[in-house]
């Protein structure tokens, strides 16, 4: 389940975005810190340098003016009265032999030239080091000026401690700040996208509050209007010719088929009876084809919601009943699970929705079969569901099906006019609802929704 979060988040674009922007933004600030960190180093080592050499040329000044002994009991009396308790001093002879100084026996061994040197300042493994200058006397002697790097191994363990702090409130606030850019980029293409959504689904007046400000999402939803504007006008000219021709063409073809059924009356012989009778039959066909025309273009005129409060229950019972009969004509029954939902709707509208849906599943549904009917709330939803035990569609066609006249290539030997599932869908969209088709192994499944009161 973690993973496949993990995989879910990680797969979306804008939050691949904001990790990338984020990481590179921590990688900058460790970089610099790093540097930091480094030339701290640097600095420090370069003024310890500088103080143990001041300290060594006060020595070998000693010993200029007043030789060995001198520089003996200085040293002497700086490790019984340190004024710098982080100063070092050794005084060693030719042979290796400690004459004065923090300690008894040299820590490390000793070459004959000047130069720096460090070593550990106590036995143990992670004690601090001592950072020192070897300086050959005249006589043979070594002194050895240093500095223990007490108080500067600590201020950098302090330092990198608050780089380490600093560096993870970095990486929660980068998160944090990722997360609200997130937020605020979702919020942005929200009404957009929600737009677009509502488009698709056939709400086509739709349109995307537009922002004030020239940048790219005001850009964007002001683009985006004129795109639906001119989608709008394109499919309000087509649904407009549609419904012209529908308009015109009902009259005459209800003129030829009552002149048909007139020559049926007056038909000489069986046969010419039974060519009237097709014709008659296609007559029938092409004027149910134009009412469905006219009433889905008067389904869609009406942009305005519906203000009636409706029991959604009892409609659906209604049609289960009407339809019932026809169901067992063809051995088949209608399986109904309805609770009690109210919605704001047109009792003649969802009356034809139901009537489409259960007309397409006893049309597709085998015989002996059980086609399942339900209605339930979900989320302040009225959710009703409509399923048989046909061929179903395939998932690439759900969305084509509820255009107009669009007829599968598997549903040709069936009657219809194509216009089943648009008029179903016009009435959804009247609603406030929406519409989808599902696989419910084996048939299809359409559920449609409504803002439930």
């Amino acid at each position: 389940m973690l993973l496949a979060g993990l995989r879910n988040f990680i797969g979306s674009t804008l939050n691949r975005l904001v990790l990338a922007y984020g990481f590179g933004l921590v990688l900058v600030f460790g970089i610099i810190g790093a540097i930091g960190l480094l030339t701290f180093d640097h600095l420090l080592d370069l003024d310890t340098r500088q103080t143990v050499y001041a300290e060594h040329e006060g020595l070998m000044e000693v010993y200029r003016s007043d030789g060995r002994n001198a520089v003996k009991q200085v040293i002497d009396e700086r490790v019984r009265e340190p004024v710098n308790r982080e100063a070092f001093y050794l005084l060693v002879d030719k042979n290796s032999q400690v004459l004065a100084g923090h300690r008894s026996q040299l820590p490390i061994a000793l070459s004959h030239g000047a130069g720096w040197i460090r070593f550990p300042w106590r036995a143990e493994p992670d004690s601090d080091e001592v950072l020192a200058y070897v300086q050959p006397l005249d006589n043979g002697d070594q002194l050895i000026t240093g500095h223990i790097s007490v108080a500067q191994v600590h201020l950098r363990e302090l330092i990198v401690r608050l780089g380490m702090l600093m560096l993870a409130l970095l990486v929660v606030l980068t998160l944090l700040f990722s997360w609200l850019l997130r937020r605020a980029v979702d919020r942005a293409l929200q009404a957009p996208l929600d737009t677009a959504d509502f488009v698709a689904a056939g709400q086509l007046h739709e349109r995307v509050a537009e922002r004030e400000g020239n940048d790219s999402f005001a850009r964007l939803g002001r683009t985006l209007n004129r795109m639906l504007d001119r989608i709008h006008d394109l499919v309000g000219g087509i649904q407009s010719s549609t419904d012209a021709i529908a308009h015109d063409l009902r009259t005459p073809l209800m003129r030829l088929k009552t002149r048909l059924e007139q020559a049926r009356l007056s038909a000489p012989d069986e046969n010419t009876a039974q060519s009237v009778d097709a014709a008659i039959a296609e007559a029938d066909q092409l004027i149910a084809t134009f009412n469905s025309l006219l009433r889905l273009a008067r389904i869609e005129a009406k942009h305005e919601l519906p203000s009636e409060t409706l029991a959604f229950d009892l409609v659906l019972k209604d049609a289960v009943e009407m339809w019932q009969v026809l169901a067992e004509a063809k051995g088949q029954s209608i399986e109904a699970d309805i609770e009690a939902v109210s919605i704001m709707g047109d009792r003649n509208l969802l009356f034809q929705l139901i009537s489409n849906l259960l007309d397409n599943a006893i049309k597709y549904a085998p015989p002996e079969s059980s086609i399942r009917v339900h209605l339930g709330k979900h989320d302040h939803m009225a959710v009703l569901t409509v399923g048989d035990l046909g061929p179903g569609i395939e998932l690439d066609q759900r969305e084509r099906v509820f255009d107009r006249f669009v007829r599968l290539e598997s549903h040709r030997g069936t009657p219809g006019t194509g216009l089943g599932l648009s008029v179903v869908r016009a009435i959804v969209i009247q609603h406030g609802g929406n519409i989808s088709l599902e696989a419910a192994s084996p048939g299809l499944r359409v559920v449609a929704r409504f803002p439930a009161v």
